[in-house]
């Protein structure tokens, strides 16, 4: 059964300087794009899905995509993740059934949905949110984000108040429930960013 209170979030709207070409149009063997393949992950999990990108993406996105799925960055002045995160939240904001946001990002095509699951089912669990204790710290681009705290941080944002704008930060400041990365989850966290990464053995 999919959940109706939290919203599935795909951050597809870097500009994927690295990898020289867009990555949500990336595939690896016998699958979709990563952009198609990480929204029918959420899918499974969560009745509502969109896609953060940046308006230039649309007209491409869209053939993939339907269009009103489609976020576009709605917050001057901001880069990186957060300004996703943000325009993703924004249009939830006021909708008091929503009380998580389920944020996957989508150069992380290895992630399996049991993971994801596993976010959801520790829910009442989560202060800032519920995330990911990785070798490299907590993973903000894959975890289950609190609808009140972010609420929190855009008015922060809002004043001039928020001194970062480093999710992995943010989350940090929050009270964040942290869960651990079994070995068998392991390789769903390996990113790529680079031509070299696509061409090296998942591990």
């Amino acid at each position: 059964m999919r959940v109706i209170d939290t919203v599935g979030i795909v951050l597809a709207g870097g500009k994927s300087s690295r990898m020289g070409r867009d990555k949500a149009f990336l595939s690896l063997k016998s699958q979709k794009f990563f952009l198609v393949e990480s929204y029918k992950k959420l899918k499974f999990l969560c009745k509502n899905v969109r896609v953060s990108i940046r308006e230039e993406q649309r007209a491409e996105y869209s053939k993939h995509i339907e269009n009103e799925f489609l976020i576009s960055d709605s917050i001057p002045d901001l880069e990186g993740p957060l300004q996703g995160i943000f325009s993703s939240f924004l249009p939830f904001r006021d909708d008091s059934n929503i009380r998580n946001f389920l944020v996957l990002a989508v150069d992380l095509p290895y992630m399996r949905i049991k993971t994801l699951a596993r976010l959801y089912s520790k829910k009442e669990m989560i202060g800032s949110g519920v995330f990911y204790q990785t070798e490299e710290g907590i993973e903000p681009l894959c975890g289950l984000y609190s609808s009140e705290y972010l609420g929190f941080l855009f008015q922060e944002f809002q004043k001039g108040a928020l001194n970062s704008f480093s999710p992995k930060i943010l989350i940090e400041r929050g009270n964040p429930s942290l869960l651990e990365v079994s070995e068998a989850e392991k390789s769903s966290f390996i990113n790529l960013n680079s031509p070299e990464d696509l061409k090296a053995p998942k591990s």
